[in-house]
């Protein structure tokens, strides 16, 4: 009795259970969206979490040959940096979150992210060729 119990058990387990179906969506229609990712420099993401982690800043490097002037990296194939800044609030709240591109900079470093009044912030970066390096501070709102 024992024994048919657990195998009923088990048979119903078994034929209840669906499989996912998992389908390939064809995102090659999103053109901007596949320049960004093709380009992205993976090890220059920088996540910093503000206000007690009420706000998520994540800072995303790609290689942008579309804010390349031509003639400026004559005879190579270098390009400039544009940097993709997400400020998104706790949770799973992508829809509410905001979306900012420094386009056009010559090998970014940041240096600060600064927590100002909620939800401003602002991040400093430093840029420019190596003999000609500045640094700029760019302010931006978050999300309320």
């Amino acid at each position: 009795m024992k024994k048919t119990i657990t195998l009923f058990v088990l048979s119903f387990f078994f034929l209840n259970c669906k499989s996912q179906n998992l389908k390939v969506k064809n995102l090659e229609k999103k053109v901007e969206l596949n320049y960004v990712i093709a380009n992205l420099q993976i090890d220059n993401t920088v996540q910093k979490e503000l206000w007690d982690r009420s706000q998520f800043i994540k800072i995303f490097t790609i290689s942008d040959s579309k804010a390349t002037p031509k003639g400026l990296f004559e005879g190579t194939d270098e390009v400039l940096s544009s940097l993709i800044i997400s400020a998104t609030p706790d949770g799973d709240y992508y829809t509410k979150s905001k979306l900012y591109k420094i386009e056009g900079i010559n090998n970014p470093k940041i240096t600060e992210i600064k927590e100002g009044k909620f939800p401003e912030f602002s991040i400093t970066i430093e840029h420019g060729f190596y003999d000609k390096r500045k640094s700029e501070t760019f302010k931006f709102k978050g999300v309320q």
